[in-house]
């Protein structure tokens, strides 16, 4: 891993949030204007990126890691459910939203950025696995927790585990892979001029979105930490494990490790309002583990580092 480019890429992200903060101060974003921005980046914008990164020559030895990549990303998930479980039981205040935050990790808006940056089209290619992952538990494991939790009900929304932009954006970009289909410009251009904007656009909605926390509030709750900790460091550290004891194709290590240590998902608040449960609380841990992140993950893409 190429340290400096890992350290330059970090701080050009929180710049950008920095530009985005200061657009949401000023009044030139808004409200309105970052949803409207969110919203395309998740629907648009990521599904192309990993389209444009899967239009390739079909490669046994890549499909290979991305197979390898797949694996690692299951366990690694399960892995979190278990600690998020074992750390923050059931009926305690607000368990099912720490139980989201740890879970689930913001391997889109912070992971592809800096895949891209350190790994090229491969990185992302491999990377967006660990999405369209995070989808289908979000959809499953997600949704029963937090509706077990508020009293809700949501198996009627099962079929979003598979009509998702992650996931048919994935899927699309599979056929092309393994079809070695080329699209033709008129769609191909396109394509990749919308992938091109996810790195700008999400960390400017990461800016404002940390622009709208109270500070004091996110300073004085213990127990924030203890949440933001867990997902910026026992995790990473679990996959760290997971890395070094089987042999992995040192690309999937990689791009495996990078994803494990982004702070915690945006999605974790919003189904929590969607939901029922305490989406500002979620919120709160979310600012806190993002800026958090701006040290954890330099130190822990270091620490593996020293390893491989």
């Amino acid at each position: 891993m190429n340290l400096p480019i890992l350290y330059t890429q970090i701080a050009i992200m929180f710049l950008l949030m920095g530009i985005g903060a200061f657009c949401y101060r000023r009044g030139i974003l808004t409200d309105r204007g970052s949803k409207d921005i969110s919203a395309l980046l998740i629907n648009v914008v990521t599904p192309c990126l990993i389209i444009q990164s899967f239009r390739r020559e079909y490669d046994p030895a890549i499909f290979h890691q991305l197979i390898e990549a797949l694996i690692l990303s299951v366990a690694v998930t399960f892995a979190a459910i278990g600690i998020a479980a074992a750390v923050f039981r059931k009926g305690k205040p607000d368990y099912a939203d720490r139980r989201m935050c740890v879970v689930f990790p913001n391997n889109g808006f912070m992971a592809l950025p800096l895949l891209q940056a350190l790994c090229g089209g491969d990185g992302v290619f491999l990377g967006s696995v660990y999405i369209v992952v995070t989808n289908l538990f979000l959809w499953t494991y997600g949704v029963r927790t937090l509706c077990t939790a508020s009293g809700q009900t949501g198996n009627s929304r099962w079929y979003k585990m598979f009509l998702n932009p992650a996931t048919l954006g994935f899927t699309v970009g599979l056929v092309i892979f393994a079809t070695s289909f080329k699209l033709p410009a008129i769609v191909g251009t396109p394509i990749e001029y919308l992938a091109a904007l996810n790195t700008p656009l999400a960390m400017i909605v990461l800016g404002v979105y940390l622009a709208q926390s109270q500070l004091l509030d996110i300073i004085r709750d213990r127990t924030i930490y203890t949440v933001s900790l867990t997902r910026l460091a026992v995790i990473p550290l679990l996959a760290l494990v997971l890395l070094l004891v089987f042999p992995w194709t040192p690309l999937v290590a990689q791009v495996m490790m990078v994803s494990a240590a982004t702070p915690c998902a945006i999605v974790a608040s919003m189904f929590a309002q969607q939901f029922g449960t305490n989406y500002r609380y979620a919120s709160r841990i979310i600012a806190c583990s993002t800026l958090l992140s701006a040290v954890t993950m330099p130190l822990l893409l270091s620490l593996y580092n020293l390893f491989v």
